[in-house]
């Protein structure tokens, strides 16, 4: 300084806490860092009780105040001393002044045109009751507490009108929180309160008038010139803005500039310099030019979003401290006083709730929903200490009956959210009929099935391109020419219309911009890019498709894909996730994508891979949290669920290619050479090439410029999920370009010499898993140390056991592959393939004399079937008396289910009897019904490390349909036994929460690094 004089500071003995008016900046940030720290301790444990922020600030207020710490005598002449009040309280109404025009901001005139009957009743029964009973009980308060201080008529209007008022912002927060902003309930009650809260604003405005001025005429014209002044910026400032703003291009969805946003608060800043000066308050040029700002393009949203945080953060809980601070429920202190407090509350109660609920009744809405209503509209929040402090700051009411109305607003606000969760619980919503905006369907084909509904579950962008190839699978593409005549049958029989219901699920960030987002989401989803890139794709591909936008908290994420699918009354929800990419490129575009480290590459080495991570669902979910969000989801769903796991489907297709076959080795497979070959491939049955065979015995196909046909792997290892897996592998048939294989795995409960091992002894180390078979078996040329610890297993298990469990375990688990067999046999329709031969087991063509071979079964188990097939009246304990048996049973089943309905494929070379259908428990590959589908058969002691090492064939254009198989536990197509007798490599890679989400096969393919995306399907419940 000058003069060489030391800068005051606490070095030189300055207190830090001391109010100076030349230099109040030191005390004002300790008082901001104060009240900022205590509202928000105060909302982290408030929010457990679903408690809006409004309540924690109030309360911090009140323990800040004379109420709690201000009997403090040094706390509160030193940090909150009297003479700094004045500067907080000039920051606290600048922020109310932004906060209004964000409130106005909010009122979306398209929100009160929704229901605009049924609004306008529910509304004007929510002001009339309350404000009459208000009127009642202001004549006490008045006689009791003001002592007949002031114009009765001024305090009669004014304790009417805070009775009345519906806080519409902190409500909207509760919709969100509660996810009802698309109910019926929610709607109607946020469409009846936007009314209310202008009809309040405008009786709130007179109310200021007739106090600020002693005169009647006077105040009458200054409510006149505030009610002309509306008119004006209506009629004259509005359609010039509107010019200005379309002009700049942000009505387009353009981000608005500078000077865009200059102009904007410029006006708002002149408005309620205007309405201040003419005498009704300032807030009230700040609404109105809120109000009047357009919606369309997500400007209002834009808008809101630039300065809602700093509004948030800094200037409400200054705003709502200072009202704690004028809160001193040491006022309250006699029986009088709390009688009336007593009665205000419910007088608060009833009028708004009984008067909106007869109104709901009036319009058809049952009891409980009429109720719902009525609680809704009696949340007060926010808006209701704004109208006390204006009360209080013009004279209108004392300090004794603000504290009283302070507390009803807490009492009100507080209850609202806990009363409706109670009365509305989630199973009695109703859903808004226009959930999803309707788009033009494509023409189903003569004779084609009922639709296939589809709902997809996405958040990004980056997750569209794998989930329209994904669609492209299940949609028809029709072909014309020779190669089509193949598939015309199946698909006039089989093919059924693709309909999908695209859901884009975000997070709803808690702020007014994302509640804004939320009622506006129907309005929104026309001009979303992900969802626009969807539609341009479906109608590019003449498919049926149907938006929908939606943001909710994580806590309610899965209520709602659960509340879309049952609009959608989708039979198949499928949530995409993304997985390990394909290839280092676009391994690290997808880290970029996701904002994370991109993902390790992929090892060059021809025999080692690095292993293959489920990376994020595009919300920011750690592992734990998307294991949750996925359990969950399977848990409480009520149609098929899917989880799909991208690792690079969409750009797959540029290593599939191969060299075109030559004409002498792979000629093209003419459309009559074989009912069961593909028309649109050609394929090589006796050798395929090293390396590009899918599975081993399954030849290869391409198309005519030399890709590999894409292979979409079905894993079968038995039950309902499995069961359903295939049911989506038959849609996927209809769709020429892809070749289906259904890869039975029977678990053989003996070693059977050519079991595949993993080993974590002979694979220690992390990344080095074997790419190919060759390299499995050339290091599997060691001890087998499979035998010994499976045998050690199942004497372990046996003498666990006693004989009656054995006896029932073989039964049901023989009735679960007898299921299985008939699920196959009736779907598939399995018939030999001649030429066919399995590499991994080759076997000799079963003689069609002999009953057929199948999976070998344990002593125990064969004892316990030879005692059931005696107690049913069958000859002989043999085993092949037995199996023998078991084809008859299969037989009768699918002759009586071609009784009810007839649906085989009746081409040329098709199958006409039951007796023609091969069974599928024996090691080969087989035809189906389906020309691009084969059935194989493994019959292995090491099912799960079989399907492990062979999956490392597919490619990034590969996909595989594996059951969750989670809900059931037959030790049948369990794989648990297996894993406890033995860990294979890639296990260290494996996530146990994960695991109990998606289940053992999809987690071990994923923790082993397969190439092809899953798709983890789960069964509707029976």
């Amino acid at each position: 300084m000058a003069g060489g004089s030391e800068s005051p500071s606490v070095i030189s003995g300055r207190n830090p806490v001391a109010y100076s008016t030349s230099d109040p900046l030191a005390l004002f940030i300790i008082q901001l860092l104060i009240i900022l720290c205590l509202c928000r301790a105060l909302h982290i444990v408030l929010r457990r009780l679903y408690q809006p922020t409004v309540i924690s600030e109030i309360i911090g207020g009140v323990l800040l105040g004379p109420t709690v710490l201000g009997r403090w005598k040094a706390f509160s002449e030193n940090v909150f001393p009297k003479a700094s009040l004045t500067n907080l309280n000039l920051v606290a109404n600048f922020g109310l002044v932004l906060f209004l025009f964000i409130v106005g901001l909010e009122l979306d005139p398209r929100i009160l045109k929704r229901n605009l009957h049924r609004s306008l009743t529910i509304s004007a029964a929510g002001i009339i009751l309350p404000f009459g009973l208000g009127t009642a009980v202001s004549y006490a308060l008045f006689k009791l507490l003001m002592h007949s201080d002031g114009r009765f008529s001024v305090f009669l209007l004014f304790i009417g009108v805070a009775m009345g008022i519906t806080a519409f912002p902190v409500l909207g927060r509760i919709l969100t929180e509660k996810n009802l902003l698309k109910t019926t309930v929610g709607m109607t009650a946020m469409s009846a309160a936007a009314i209310d809260d202008v009809v309040s604003w405008c009786l709130l405005a007179l109310v200021i008038a007739l106090t600020n001025n002693a005169s009647g005429l006077t105040a009458l014209w200054v409510f006149l010139v505030g009610a002309g002044y509306s008119l004006f910026v209506v009629f004259a400032v509005r359609p010039v803005y509107i010019w200005y703003l379309r002009r700049n291009g942000v009505l387009a969805g353009r981000d608005p500039k500078y000077s865009v946003l200059f102009v904007t608060f410029v006006i708002v800043l002149a408005s309620a310099y205007f309405t201040d000066i003419i005498g009704i308050h300032a807030i009230f040029g700040a609404f109105i030019i809120g109000a009047i700002v357009p919606h369309d393009g997500g400007f209002a949203i834009k808008v809101t979003e630039k300065i809602e945080d700093v509004v948030q953060i800094f200037f409400l809980p200054i705003y709502f401290t200072l009202s704690g601070l004028k809160t001193n429920l040491s006022d309250l202190s006699d029986g009088t006083t709390w009688g009336l407090l007593v009665l205000v509350c419910f007088v608060a109660f009833v009028g708004k709730v009984v008067g909106c609920t007869a109104a709901a009744r009036l319009n058809r809405y049952n009891w409980r929903e009429a109720l719902t209503i009525g609680f809704l509209m009696n949340c007060k929040g926010l808006v209701e200490v704004i109208v006390l402090n204006i009360g209080l700051d013009a004279g209108v009411i004392n300090t004794k009956i603000f504290t009283m109305m302070v507390v009803m607003a807490l009492v009100t606000t507080f209850a609202t959210a806990p009363i409706v969760a109670w009365i509305y619980p989630p199973k009695y919503h109703k859903r808004l009929d226009d959930a999803y905006s309707v788009s033009e369907e494509s023409a189903a084909e003569p004779g084609a099935g009922h639709p296939l509904s589809v709902l997809v579950v996405l958040s990004r962008i980056q997750q569209v391109p794998a989930l329209m190839t994904l669609l492209g699978y299940l949609h028809h593409q029709p072909e014309a020419g020779a190669k089509a005549a193949p598939f015309a049958n199946v698909r006039r029989r089989l093919y059924r219309p693709l309909r999908v219901f695209g859901l884009r699920l975000l997070e709803h960030s808690g702020r007014e911009s994302a509640v804004m987002h939320s009622y506006e989401a129907a309005l929104q989803v026309t001009s979303d890019p992900v969802m626009a890139m969807f539609r341009a794709f479906a109608r590019v591909a003449h498919m049926a498709f149907h938006a929908s936008l939606s943001y909710s908290d994580r806590e309610h994420f899965v209520d709602s894909v659960l509340d879309s699918s049952q609009d959608a009354d989708a039979e198949i929800t499928v949530v995409s996730a993304f997985g390990r990419s394909s290839s280092s490129s676009s391994s690290s575009s997808a880290g970029d994508a996701l904002g994370k480290r991109p993902a390790r590459p992929v090892a060059v080495d021809a025999d080692v891979m690095a292993p293959g991570w489920f990376e994020s669902m595009g919300w920011g979910f750690s592992t734990e949290q998307q294991a949750a969000f996925i359990t969950a989801l399977f848990d409480r769903a009520k149609n098929h669920v899917c989880v799909f796991i991208d690792c690079g489907l969409a750009d797959g297709g540029s290593d599939s290619a191969v060299p075109a076959p030559s004409s002498e080795r792979d000629p093209p497979l003419s459309a009559g050479a074989s009912a069961k070959g593909a028309a649109c491939v050609s394929v090589a049955p006796d050798e395929p090439a090293a390396g590009d065979a899918p599975l081993p015995g399954v030849p290869a196909a391409h198309f005519a410029d030399g890709r590999r046909v894409p292979t979409v792997l079905v894993p079968f290892f038995g039950g309902p999920d499995d069961r359903q897996a295939v049911r989506v592998a038959e849609d996927l048939c209809t769709h020429s370009a892809v070749r289906v294989v259904v890869w039975r795995l029977i678990r053989a409960s003996e070693p059977t010499g050519r079991d595949v091992v993993l080993d974590e002894a002979q694979y220690p180390a992390r990344p080095t898993i074997p790419q190919t078979p060759a390299a499995a078996e050339k290091r599997a040329e060691a001890a087998n140390p499979w035998e010994a610890s499976l045998e050690d297993a199942a004497r372990a298990a046996s003498d666990a056991a006693g004989p009656a469990d054995d006896a029932t375990s073989s039964t049901a688990d023989q009735e679960e592959r007898d299921e299985d067999e008939v699920f196959i046999a009736t779907h598939l329709r399995p018939a030999e393939l001649p030429g066919a031969e399995d590499a991994l087991a080759p076997d000799p063509a079963p003689d069609a004399s002999a009953s057929p071979r199948l999976a070998p079964v344990a002593s125990r188990d064969a004892a316990a079937a030879a005692a059931a097939a005696a107690a049913g009246g069958g000859g002989g304990d043999d085993e092949a008396g037995a199996r023998g048996r078991i084809r008859h049973r299969i037989t009768q089943k699918l002759r009586l289910g071609r009784l009810g309905s007839r649906t085989t494929y009746d081409s040329a070379g098709g199958l006409d009897d039951a007796d023609d259908v091969a069974p599928t428990t024996t090691d080969g590959v087989r035809a189906t019904r389906y020309p691009n589908m084969v059935v194989k058969t493994t019959v292995t002691a090491t099912p799960l490390q079989t399907l492990l090492l062979h999956a490392r064939a597919l490619r990034a254009a590969d996909l595989i349909l594996c059951g969750r198989s989670v809900r059931v536990s037959r030790p049948y197509f369990s794989n648990a036994g297996e894993l406890e007798a033995h860990r294979p490599a890639g296990h260290a890679n494996t996530r146990g929460e994960r695991k109990r989400a998606l289940g053992t096969s999809a987690e071990y393919l994923l923790g082993f690094g397969t190439s092809a995306s899953l798709l983890v399907i789960q069964a509707a419940p029976t």
